[in-house]
């Protein structure tokens, strides 16, 4: 791993008379250590150690060479654009060497472990673990684009305590008023594509946060935080969250498919190929039903939930989903064909659809939602067919009540018949007269 200055200046733990430098410009480009032995010029990439006395008036360094001098050197070596720092003259050379040899071990070492993390599919959690140590006690979070916390360095997310936030859920999901907050932030959003480290200013958070975008195929998958929220930045913590930021990005340049990262819900899949016609064996769709807790035989009832126009320009569809899921009772939420489709076992609300609307009329309200729902249905293979229903359910009822925000395909049905007779050939048309 590539250091820069101030990481062994901070590593050294020792008084510096005097540095030409800022921590805030602080190029990690220096590879390896070298006591000065003599030479016509300083190379990029390394960091010389050396006495001040044994240094000659005029030392020539390429870009990106930096030196430790024992002792003040010459006026010529301090004005020159020699990255500098200077300790005290009793400082012992030697140790001196052991010392910053050790700073470069450990920092190449975390990174070989991370490397071995991507090699072995460790988790991101794990990964955070391992680099945390080296972030001043500062909080390091990884959150999806999802709205998902996939990797924190607390047990609890300590800037949301401070902002007096909502914690994520144990399954690293963030609360609705903090997904709400984020989508209509123009900070937030302006920021998804930067492919830079950037500084994310005291918003939401009552602190800075240093953060970086990992991609997948070109597109926003999530993002790595690190909080200002117990010690001061020192200077380099963009180049340390690059440097842990590239081996997320590995993560994700190397999975196959989203489930690589996060387990897939295969009730989920499921519905996703009955939702497209497809046939599916009766002894997995009664295994993945099993498996969720759903009694058999049931009765079904399929919803279609038209989300707003800023939820399809902030990506919360998939988030919405996992918070259905998780609170909604009974029920599996999927993304498909640019909406969310709820299949709803009703035997948790008593085997009757209107217990299962009312109950969750004010969350579908507060989400600016429309939904359509379908008649109720016992055999699940059947779901392609209400799922039909609960669009044109969804989609008539918008066009003939368009201040209504629920629409029932048993309401809706006359007035889907009416429009398809009538969408080549004016009402009118349809009557018949009599010759007299």
């Amino acid at each position: 791993m590539t250091l820069c200055l101030g990481i062994v200046e901070d590593g050294l733990c020792r008084p510096v008379l005097y540095k030409n430098y800022l921590n805030t410009d602080n190029p990690f480009v220096l590879e390896r250590c070298e006591i000065y032995c003599g030479g016509p010029v300083l190379n990029t990439g390394v960091l010389y150690l050396a006495r001040a006395d044994k240094l000659p008036e005029e030392l020539p360094a390429q870009e990106g060479a930096a030196l430790i001098s024992i002792g003040m050197p010459c006026q010529a070596i301090i004005k020159s654009s020699l990255r500098l720092f200077v300790l005290e003259a009793d400082v012992r050379l030697t140790e001196l060497s052991n010392e910053v040899n050790r700073i470069f071990f450990e920092y190449n070492t975390l990174e070989q472990k991370l490397l071995d993390c991507v090699n072995k599919a460790r988790s991101i959690q794990y990964m955070v673990e391992l680099v945390a140590p080296y972030l001043n006690a500062n909080e390091l979070i990884v959150c999806n684009d999802d709205y998902r916390v996939i990797g924190k360095s607390n047990e609890t997310v300590h800037i949301n305590e401070i902002s007096g936030m909502s914690q994520p859920g144990s399954d690293g999901i963030m609360a609705p008023e903090t997904v709400t907050f984020f989508k209509n932030d123009i900070i937030f959003n302006r920021v998804k594509n930067y492919t830079e480290p950037f500084i994310y200013d005291r918003s939401i958070f009552l602190c800075r946060a240093v953060c970086m975008n990992v991609f997948r195929h070109g597109e926003y998958a999530c993002r790595v935080v690190l909080a200002e929220d117990v010690n001061t930045f020192r200077g380099y913590e963009e180049g340390l969250v690059r440097f842990f930021s590239s081996f997320i990005q590995l993560v994700y340049d190397l999975s196959a498919q989203r489930s690589d990262i996060l387990s897939r819900d295969h009730m989920a899949d499921m519905f996703i190929d009955l939702l497209n016609g497809e046939s599916v064996e009766l002894w997995r769709i009664e295994n993945r039903l099993i498996q969720r807790g759903w009694h058999l035989p049931c009765s079904f009832l399929c919803l279609t939930i038209l989300p707003s126009d800023r939820d399809y320009y902030t990506r919360t569809i998939p988030f919405y989903c996992q918070v259905f899921n998780r609170d909604f009772k009974g029920s599996c939420f999927v993304e498909y064909d640019n909406v969310i489709v709820g299949v709803a076992d009703l035997s948790y609300y008593g085997g009757a659809s209107e217990n299962y609307i009312s109950a969750y009329l004010e969350t579908f309200r507060d989400g600016d939602f429309r939904v359509g729902f379908s008649n109720v249905f016992t055999d699940i293979a059947d779901l392609h067919s209400s799922y039909v229903q609960a669009e044109v359910a969804l989609k008539t009822g918008r066009r003939t009540f368009p201040s209504r925000w629920f629409f029932k395909f048993a309401d809706m049905c006359l007035h889907y018949m009416e429009a398809k007779l009538t969408e080549e050939l004016d009402g009118r048309f349809f009557s018949v007269r009599r010759k007299s």
